[in-house]
């Protein structure tokens, strides 16, 4: 992700038939999420929309520096493509687990794990962090709700 540009990711989003969905309004991301230790101006994201093996919609954010156009934050967010009757709560977990296999595989050992869907009766937050080393850092979080299998992922990739 080193020095990755909007115009690059424009490029990429845009040969993989994404559809630019760049909001006109200020949207930021929380530190909770990016913790933003340089301080860094961030812009609005683009953003971007597309369908991932007929499986999940897929929204990427780009949060750059303005000044530069620099990539400082991925986001990415799958979510149900269609509700038919009942979500498929197999298909966000092999996501997941496919996601974070991925991440390990690339970033090494998870510095936090949090898994709550196991025993969390209604709304619940899985997430893991890879924070080590001096490259890409990584925070993988499923929301979802035993109750009403609902899902959603999310994925911010960030080098500081």
């Amino acid at each position: 992700m080193n020095k990755l540009t909007i115009p690059q990711a424009n490029k990429i989003e845009l040969g993989l038939g994404s559809s630019d969905q760049t909001p006109k309004h200020k949207i930021s991301i929380g530190e909770s999420i990016y913790p933003n230790e340089k301080k860094y101006n961030l812009e609005t994201p683009k953003t971007y929309n597309r369908i991932e093996n007929g499986k999940f919609e897929l929204e990427t954010e780009y949060f750059y520096t303005p000044s530069d156009s620099i990539v400082r934050v991925v986001m990415y967010e799958w979510t149900e493509l269609r509700k038919i009757n009942k979500t498929d709560t197999k298909k966000f977990d092999k996501k997941y687990n496919g996601l974070k296999k991925q991440l390990t595989s690339n970033l090494g050992t998870p510095s936090f794990v949090e898994i709550a869907s196991d025993t969390a009766k209604s709304n619940f937050r899985d997430g893991i962090k890879w924070l080590n080393g001096n490259g890409n850092k990584a925070y993988l979080f499923m929301l979802g709700s035993n109750s009403t299998d609902y899902r959603k992922i999310r994925l911010a990739i960030y080098n500081e």
